[in-house]
C-alpha cells in the first residue's frame, strides 16, 4: 500500500478536543543551516494530521528567530540550557499533543510520504511499539545510512546496512533497535516504558528505549517505505567515546536480568577487550576516556540500581527472546580502516560467536 492510500487517523485529548494524530519533535542545538533544509520537507507531508515541535537547546545562531519568522505554525520550545538529545526530546514529549510521537534529527530531509508510511504499522498492529525509517546518506542518496540499528552481544550498536545500496533493504521487518535519526512510537507505549534516560545525554538512547520496549513486550519495526536522507559521518572523538562507553555499561547493567549478566559475561568480556583495543588504537585521550567511563559508572551505582529496578518491573519478555535478536558479528569497518577491520574480524568474530551461542543456550534452557 502506498502513502496515498493511507488514511489519517486523529486522536483526542482528555478535554475531547481533536488533537493532532502525530507530533514531530525536532531538537535544535545551533542547527539553523540544517533546519533551513529539513523543515520545508517536513511541512510537505501527505499525512495532514500532525504538528511540528522544535525544542531548542539554548541556541545562539539565530535559529529560534528564523523559525518564528519563517515557520510560525511550528511550536518552538526554548530550554534555558543544553539538555542534550535525551533531555530535549523528553521536554518535547511533555508538550506534544499527538497520539503518535515522532523523533526526527534536524540534519535530515524527508520524502513526502515519510510520515504516513512510518505511522501505518503503529496504527494497524498493536504488537509494534516503535517504527523506524529507511535512512539514506544525504550525499549519496542511493547508499544506506541505516535501516534500524543492530545490537551486538557486547551492547555495542551499529548502523544496519551501512554503506550498502538502497535495494538491499527493500522489505520492512522487525529490528533489534530503532534509529534515533527518525522513528515513531505510540504515546501509550512511551507512557508505559518511560522517557529517554536523561543521564545518557546523547548516544545509545535509541537502543536503550528500544530495549525497554522489547522487555515490555513490544516489537521494533523497520519501515522500508518511510525514507529519510541524513547528513551523516562516522566520527569518534574522545568525548563521544567516553559517553558511549558510559551509556553502554549503564544500559547493560539495567536492562539485562541477573542470570543474563552471568551467562553473557564471556561475551561482555570480549566486548571490553574490543573497547580497550579501540582506545589503544585511538591514543592516550581515548585510553583516559575509557578509564573515566569506569569511574562514572562507579559514581552512579545508586542511580543505575534505581533505573534497573524500574526496567525489570516492565518485564513481559525473557532475555533469551530479546538477545536472540542481537548479532554476534561486529562491523569493524565502521570503526577502523578496512585492513585493520579484517584482522579484528579474524581475531574476535570466532570468540564472539562461541560466547554468544553458549550464552543463548543457557538463557533458552
Amino acid at each position: 500500500m502506498t502513502g496515498s492510500d493511507r488514511k489519517d487517523t486523529g486522536g483526542n485529548n482528555a478535554s475531547g478536543f481533536a488533537a493532532p494524530s502525530a507530533s514531530v519533535i525536532i531538537v535544535n542545538t545551533n542547527e539553523l543551516h540544517h533546519l533551513q533544509r529539513c523543515l520545508p520537507s517536513v511541512m510537505r507531508q501527505t499525512h495532514l494530521d500532525y504538528e511540528v515541535l522544535v525544542v531548542d537547546n539554548a541556541s545562539t545562531d539565530g535559529s529560534v528567530q528564523w523559525l518564528r519568522k519563517e515557520f510560525p505554525q511550528v511550536r518552538v520550545i526554548q530550554n534555558d540550557a543544553n539538555l542534550g538529545y535525551t533531555g530535549a526530546n523528553n521536554v518535547g514529549f511533555g508538550h506534544a499533543k499527538g497520539s503518535y510521537l515522532v523523533i526526527l534529527n534536524p540534519d535530515t530531509v524527508v520524502e513526502a510520504d515519510w510520515l504516513v508510511e512510518l505511522l501505518f504499522p503503529l496504527q494497524n498492529d498493536r504488537s509494534i511499539g516503535l517504527t523506524t525509517s529507511k535512512v539514506m546518506l544525504m550525499g549519496e542518496p542511493d547508499t544506506i545510512n541505516t535501516c534500524g540499528n543492530m545490537v551486538t552481544f557486547t551492547g555495542m550498536t551499529f548502523c544496519r546496512g551501512m554503506g550498502q545500496p538502497a535495494d538491499q533493504f527493500r522489505h520492512s521487518g522487525e529490528v533489534a533497535s530503532v534509529s534515533g535519526a527518525a522513528f515513531a512510537m505510540r504515546r501509550d507505549v512511551l507512557e508505559q516504558i518511560g522517557d529517554f534516560e536523561e543521564r545518557f545525554f546523547i548516544y545509545l538512547e535509541d537502543t536503550d528505549l528500544s530495549w525497554r520496549a522489547r522487555i515490555a513486550g513490544y516489537r521494533c519495526f523497520f519501515v522500508a517505505t518511510s525514507v529519510v536522507y541524513h547528513e551523516y559521518a562516522m566520527r569518534f572523538s574522545p568525548a563521544k567515546y567516553f559517553r558511549e562507553e558510559c551509556n553502554r555499561h549503564f544500559m547493560l547493567l539495567k536492562n539485562l536480568g541477573g542470570q543474563s549478566l552471568v551467562v553473557l559475561w564471556p561475551s561482555l568480556l570480549v566486548g571490553e577487550a574490543i573497547a580497550w583495543g579501540y582506545a589503544l588504537y585511538g591514543g592516550i585521550q581515548y585510553l583516559k576516556a575509557k578509564l573515566r567511563s569506569y569511574k562514572w559508572i562507579m559514581e552512579n551505582v545508586g542511580q543505575i540500581r534505581s533505573a534497573r529496578a524500574k526496567v525489570q518491573s516492565l518485564r513481559r519478555v525473557a532475555d533469551g527472546s530479546i538477545v536472540g535478536g542481537f548479532v554476534y558479528t561486529i562491523p569493524f569497518e565502521q570503526l577502523v580502516g578496512r585492513e585493520l577491520a579484517t584482522i579484528l574480524d579474524v581475531v574476535f568474530t570466532p570468540l564472539l560467536f562461541v560466547t554468544s551461542r553458549l550464552g543463548l543456550l543457557f538463557l533458552r534452557s
